[in-house]
């Protein structure tokens, strides 16, 4: 009901720019459904009462606090995972270091600290397309309708989910490592579709948006920040030691001399620099030209 009542109302405010109203969805479309105050049960022995049908399922976690929600979703392979959500806050005990650090990604390297740490990306996708050629090959070869079609189409989907859990995987992990060595924590804001038009499968395989969606949860929960200033900001194009802004800088040119303090700079290097120091400067938090640990990855 929720749904629907969410997609009349979308309706109502955009008829007038050519929204139509919502139609007949077929259940099999449907990849979740959420239960809230009523209609189940936790039972004894892991087990869950959705109105009169019961459930054995597996517990990852015991279920803490005052439950609000319980969504049941289903991932390509049919599985089914159960998610429960409390009212109970996890509390994560964060050392504060006082450290902060610009980054600024890049497609050679997919993060480039101001500590002078550069962060290479394991590139998931990249590394398995091998095996989705021969996965997809088999399963367009398959008949339609048939069992092997089918058995084919749940191999294809278990690589691109191997794929998918590696990378979120490195992600979390590299979040918990960057919010434990530092407190303030600087980006650019990038222009994803620009940059998907330009690069394609890249951009897509580095997941730039779901690693910053990642890293904001991480530092939320440890009390750390995670800010971004202007992506229209000259960074790349300015120079760390003296702000000189040269006038052109092509995608090519890696290094660069500055033509007013002599400073030779390393294209990405020097862009989370200064992204480092604008973003201190916005927050007020006062010299940031200390170097910082590396962090190892």
């Amino acid at each position: 009901m929720q749904r629907i009542d969410r997609a009349y109302q979308l309706f109502f405010q955009h008829h007038n720019k050519g929204v139509r109203p919502p139609n007949f969805r077929k259940r099999i479309k449907y990849k979740s459904f959420t239960l809230k105050q009523a209609g189940y049960k936790f039972l004894a022995g892991n087990q869950l009462r959705i109105g009169k049908r019961v459930f054995k399922f597996w517990k990852s976690r015991e279920i803490e606090g005052k439950i609000k929600t319980v969504t049941i979703k289903r991932n390509p392979l049919g599985e089914l995972f159960l998610f429960v959500v409390t009212d109970y806050v996890d509390q994560i005990s964060a050392i504060m270091t006082g450290n902060s650090a610009g980054f600024d990604f890049g497609l050679k390297v997919f993060l480039s600290c101001s500590d002078s740490t550069n962060i290479q990306s394991p590139l998931y996708l990249a590394q398995s397309l091998k095996q989705l050629r021969i996965a997809g090959r088999k399963h367009s070869t398959k008949k339609r309708g048939s069992n092997g079609k089918e058995k084919a189409r749940q191999n294809l989907v278990r690589v691109h989910e191997q794929v998918v859990n590696r990378r979120s995987d490195w992600f979390w992990k590299l979040a918990h490592q960057l919010t434990d060595k530092f407190d303030y924590l600087f980006f650019e804001t990038l222009n994803l579709k620009g940059m998907q038009r330009l690069w394609g499968r890249k951009i897509g395989d580095l997941a730039l948006a779901e690693f910053l969606k990642i890293l904001e949860l991480v530092a939320e929960k440890k009390s750390k920040i995670v800010s971004y200033i202007d992506r229209w900001y000259p960074s790349t194009k300015t120079c760390f030691e003296c702000n000189f802004v040269i006038d052109k800088l092509g995608l090519n040119e890696r290094y660069w001399i500055c033509p007013s303090c002599s400073t030779k700079h390393g294209r990405d290097s020097n862009a989370s620099r200064v992204i480092q120091k604008v973003g201190a400067s916005t927050l007020g938090l006062g010299d940031v030209s200390r170097q910082i640990g590396a962090v190892a990855v």
